[in-house]
């Protein structure tokens, strides 16, 4: 086998609380995570030499510093590999748009090297090299729709899914980075922000996630500081309440923002509402998916 074909999964939070910083500058959160169907390709090909990254949109100034040439560094080096690898990434999901995309990608390469070139690798081994790259990474690692995340968002828990749900998600054109937007957090006054106790969420142990239980948990700390530090998602978050009647909530640190529907069929006339009702030139930057 001289290549392999991985997908890589975007995913959304349904529930992010920020607990507090920790030592290592990183923040301790419960969230949980949720795989969906819009997803990067990713073809990984053994070459004699080296590590090629290359991307049909732009990812990094340096392919470096880009999560996806780190993890084929990681894996090239734990397997002792003399080869090299070249990646071509086919991106779907938007980039730095709180929806997991350079993450996923990294996984999948964690994924894809380890097949191909047979090493055999560990799930746990697996884990412990997504971990070292970032917090989301460990949980596209996982071959599971929904986890719960605590810690840094990489000690996970999986959840069984129920039967499965539509969104509606709207990338503006503004983007955000992770750094900038909990170091806002951090800065907003304790009293504008939820209390710490109601961190505690119960999940029973047959707990399954479907449309109900998923739309009564949605709920995001980040998004009062993705809303001060970018106000159009602010904006948009009140007029989809008005216009659609739902709620929506931001994925991760933003600017991405989604909300839920039982069918495609009620996602695709929710998002045809929205063209109709936004105006082109305000939505120019706007990247608008039903997934």
């Amino acid at each position: 086998m001289h290549s392999i074909i991985v997908k890589a999964p975007a995913k959304v939070n349904l529930f992010l609380k920020v607990l507090g910083k920790r030592k290592d500058s990183y923040h301790n959160i419960i969230t949980i995570f949720e795989r969906i169907s819009l997803a990067d390709t990713i073809k990984v090909f053994k070459i004699s030499a080296g590590i090629i990254v290359k991307s049909d949109k732009f990812i990094t100034q340096n392919p470096k510093d880009n999560l996806v040439y780190k993890a084929a560094k990681l894996i090239l080096e734990c397997g002792k590999i003399k080869s090299g690898v070249k990646i071509e990434i086919k991106k779907k999901i938007p980039v730095t748009a709180g929806l997991g995309g350079g993450s996923s990608d990294a996984a999948a390469v964690l994924r894809g090297m380890n097949k191909l070139f047979r090493l055999r690798l560990s799930d746990n081994s697996l884990l412990n090299m997504a971990k070292s790259l970032g917090a989301d990474v460990p949980f596209f690692v996982l071959d599971t729709a929904f986890a719960i995340g605590r810690g840094r968002g990489d000690e996970l828990e999986v959840i069984k899914p129920g039967k499965r749900f539509w969104h509606l998600i709207i990338k503006p054109g503004n983007k955000t980075s992770t750094k900038s937007i909990y170091e806002a957090f951090d800065k907003i006054p304790k009293h504008l922000t939820p209390g710490r106790e109601s961190a505690k969420i119960q999940i029973p142990s047959k707990f399954r996630i479907d449309y109900k239980q998923a739309e009564s948990i949605l709920h995001n700390d980040l998004e009062i500081a993705v809303s001060s530090k970018k106000g159009v998602t602010g904006r948009i978050l009140k007029s989809l309440a008005q216009l659609l009647g739902k709620k929506a909530i931001v994925s991760g640190s933003g600017p991405s923002l989604f909300c839920l529907y039982r069918t495609r069929r009620e996602a695709l006339d929710a998002r045809d509402t929205v063209l109709r009702s936004v105006n082109a030139r305000s939505r120019t930057l706007w990247q608008i998916f039903v997934v």
